[in-house]
């Protein structure tokens, strides 16, 4: 079960990661669709299935929405991460900048250890049209091995300089989240070879027999007063330790 828990938590935080534009002076609202193809497992199979992802993106501010049961508010102003599961109706909370040995459980800290990643990104200079976007082909190679087993994820990305956003501050923000965790901390300066921000990924990873496939579009980005409470936690939310090994897809 750990194994698979890293899986799942190894796939969505990379593309949280790279489907999250940066802070700007305004209010940003961004419409995605993930889409999950179906898998096997030795114990069961996993239906195709669709879902819809917001982010609200305000100066300093950020929520982002993955679903329905699981939500990410980053707040560069308190310096505080907010990791929440709506489900669970519970919250962790990380501490910027970001001290791992504080942040982490010491469960999730013993798994990390054994983990080792490296990664290669490849510009392949392939360009073409996604919506109104001019979008430029990058591809992902990581090798992930923890306890013996080899997990290998390959991202297709497609990236565009063409939504205005101010890409400095997204290199910096993107960073900061390669740097939450001490299996991505590493990768940074590899990442930094990919321009503008995706509007289009692929992700494959295969783990246990199994291949779990994804594909993550930015449907629409525009201008928007922002609901109040947008960047607040819930109330009545129940704070927990930050366990990486429970976030779930």
């Amino acid at each position: 079960m750990r194994k698979k828990a890293w899986g799942s938590f190894f796939l969505c935080f990379f593309l949280f990661i790279f489907l999250c534009p940066s802070p700007l002076q305004s209010d940003f609202y961004i419409k995605k669709i993930h889409h999950f193809s179906s898998k096997s497992t030795m114990e069961k199979q996993t239906p195709e299935r669709e879902e819809q992802g917001i982010t609200w993106i305000a100066k300093n501010k950020l929520r982002d929405d993955q679903g329905k049961q699981r939500t990410t508010i980053i707040r560069l102003d308190k310096k505080k991460i907010y990791i929440i599961d709506h489900s669970q109706k519970t919250y962790s909370e990380i501490n910027l900048p970001i001290d791992l040995e504080k942040a982490l459980s010491s469960e999730a800290q013993k798994m990390l250890d054994m983990m080792e990643v490296s990664s290669s990104v490849t510009d392949t200079g392939e360009t073409k049209k996604i919506k109104q976007w001019k979008a430029r082909k990058y591809v992902v190679d990581i090798s992930a091995t923890m306890m013996e087993m080899n997990m290998p994820i390959k991202m297709e990305i497609w990236s565009t300089k063409d939504t205005g956003i101010d890409l400095d501050v997204y290199k910096k923000f993107t960073d900061e989240l390669l740097s939450i965790n001490p299996f991505t901390k590493n990768l940074v300066k590899e990442f930094k070879k990919i321009e503008g921000y995706p509007v289009l990924t692929h992700t494959s990873m295969k783990m246990m027999g199994s291949e779990m496939i994804t594909r993550e579009e930015v449907i629409s980005v525009e201008k928007k007063e922002a609901p109040s409470g947008t960047y607040q936690l819930p109330q009545g939310y129940k704070k927990t330790e930050y366990n990486p090994l429970q976030q779930k897809r």
